[in-house]
């Protein structure tokens, strides 16, 4: 790829902020510069203000404010290195929102859908999110549940939509699969989420909890922050658990990829919410999970289930049912050796079909190559003048 190849990524979150679009923003600057591109993001973090350059990445991050400012922002971010003459072969926004700072200038935009973010606009907002839509050239649905949905609103994007994984971000993590099994007999079981409604971690927790009432010996940890928090650490008091689940709030990079290599069986039995307007549409936690050779159990609503050959891959639960997540639970951790293969065999996948570098060069498709082809022709054109 040649070095004059400039993408520009917005993003209205990026880290050190939390969220599943935080790091697909982060994890796809990162691929582009490893294809080859020069990148430059244009982001938003409470971090910010502020500006690094990891070689060919360049972040320019607006920090924090409201909606309306941080669309100002961008854009006059965008303005200024537009006006100094750089010129991006694709300008690729992470959401259909983080595009409406893009849609003044005239390159080709490609927009990455998720979930929530475009199930869930009615009135005036899908108005917008509609004609943010019309005008890109490219629009990536991270599974076959988001696109699907978002052509039950919006059939006509049916040619500019395609689908391509996310990667995962263990990738080289130095997969344990079986995790802690062998010491003391106690496996590890792991959730790692927002602590919000669709996750239904708090099903997870009846589930577990139920298990340890007759007798099973396991330590549960649950990772991360939300709305739900206060509420499912009284669930846990509650039922008497908190000796064995444990609310672990955020955690750093380094000990997150420990907790995952330790660990041997993931649970993330999400739910779709809202007439199925509120869903899970991928699930990088999921995919790390695979990655790193843990047994998952899952939910049968959204993408993560794309994820999972059921009793093969890993198994797939109808997550509104708190007796379906039990049992599949009670067969893994009856059962280390199945766990153990099934873990494997996640891993195996997720290195052949989970790949950032991948994900970023099906969303530029032939985007750069058209754009060279006709910037070849105008200079032949003007050669000839």
């Amino acid at each position: 790829m040649a070095e004059q190849d400039i993408i520009w990524l917005v993003s209205r979150v990026f880290p050190p902020d939390e969220g599943g679009v935080q790091t697909y923003a982060e994890q796809v600057a990162d691929a582009y510069r490893s294809n080859g591109h020069r990148v430059r993001a244009f982001v938003k973090s409470s971090a910010g203000p502020r500006r690094i350059t990891h070689g060919r990445l360049d972040i320019l991050d607006v920090g924090p404010g409201s909606k309306l400012v941080t669309y100002v922002r961008l854009f006059r971010a965008m303005l200024e290195v537009w006006r100094t003459g750089e010129r991006p072969v694709a300008i690729h926004a992470c959401t259909w929102r983080a595009a409406l700072a893009a849609l003044a200038f005239p390159a080709p935009l490609v927009v990455t859908v998720h979930g929530r973010e475009f199930g869930r606009p009615r009135g005036a907002a899908f108005r917008l999110m509609r004609r943010v839509l019309c005008r890109a050239e490219r629009i990536i649905a991270v599974s076959q549940t988001s696109r699907t949905m978002l052509l039950k609103r919006m059939p006509e994007l049916a040619a500019r939509c395609i689908i391509a994984w996310n990667g995962t971000a263990m990738r080289g993590a130095g997969p344990l699969a079986g995790g802690s099994a062998t010491v003391a007999d106690r496996p590890q079981v792991l959730t790692v989420c927002r602590l919000v409604p669709r996750k239904n971690v708090a099903a997870a927790i009846a589930a577990a909890a139920s298990l340890l009432r007759l007798g099973y010996r396991f330590d549960y940890r649950i990772v991360g922050r939300g709305e739900e928090l206060l509420d499912l650490q009284a669930l846990i008091d509650g039922l008497g658990a908190a000796a064995s689940i444990r609310l672990l709030g955020y955690v750093p990079d380094r000990e997150l990829r420990q907790l995952y290599a330790a660990s041997d069986i993931f649970l993330h039995p999400q739910i779709a919410l809202e007439e199925g307007a509120e869903f899970e549409g991928f699930g990088i936690s999921v995919a790390d999970a695979m990655a790193t050779g843990l047994a998952c159990v899952v939910g049968k609503d959204g993408g993560p289930s794309e994820l999972i050959r059921d009793n093969d891959t890993g198994l797939v639960v109808d997550g509104r049912s708190v007796d379906a997540i039990e049992a599949a639970l009670e067969t893994l951790l009856r059962d280390a050796e199945l766990r153990l293969s099934i873990g494997l065999r996640a891993m195996d996948w997720a290195a052949s079909a989970l790949d950032w570098r991948r994900h970023c060069r099906q969303a530029l498709g032939s985007l750069v190559q058209n754009r060279q082809i006709a910037e070849n022709v105008t200079t032949g054109a003007k050669a000839r003048t």
